[in-house]
């Protein structure tokens, strides 16, 4: 995959709403329920976008776009570490890309664009084993430390560090 990777704007939101949504559908379509998805909606992922980018990037951090043939097709995103305690200065907040672009290197790409081989810390759900892998083959680990997500019809999230 060619893809072009490059810095969010504000003017994105509404494009990156929709990917975003478009991704968890294939990420966790088999983990939530069909009334999560119609609540969770490319036009309320967009307006959260229009103030986290901006929000991000004055906090020191970035959102990057992966672009095919004019088409967003994953974003990753990073900033300062989250919590009370964070675990490392680094947080790495989400990475995502299209289905189509699994086993692309499009992930590795971003992650690389986003956090480099940096000290970092992320979550990512317990049920999903393909993050879960690619993470561990970039040297992360999980820290004992775990979230149960009401928003997320109580699925649970797992601290990984590096």
């Amino acid at each position: 995959m060619t893809a072009h990777i490059r810095p969010a704007t504000p003017d994105d939101a509404d494009a990156l709403g929709r990917l975003h949504m478009a991704c968890w559908r294939e990420a966790y379509g088999e983990l939530l329920s069909a009334e999560f998805f119609d609540s969770a909606t490319p036009e309320s992922s967009a307006d959260r976008w229009a103030t986290t980018i901006p929000r991000i990037a004055s906090d020191g951090g970035v959102v990057l776009l992966a672009e095919e043939d004019g088409e967003l097709v994953g974003f990753s995103s990073a900033g300062p570490g989250r919590g009370e305690a964070p675990p490392r200065a680094l947080e790495l907040y989400a990475i995502y890309v299209r289905a189509s672009a699994y086993g692309s290197g499009l992930g590795q790409r971003l992650l690389d664009a986003a956090i480099g081989d940096r000290p970092a810390s992320l979550w990512v759900l317990e049920r999903n084993p393909r993050a879960r892998a690619f993470y561990e083959r970039n040297g992360f680990t999980h820290d004992g430390t775990t979230e149960l997500l009401p928003r997320f019809e109580n699925l649970v999230e797992l601290r990984l560090v590096r």
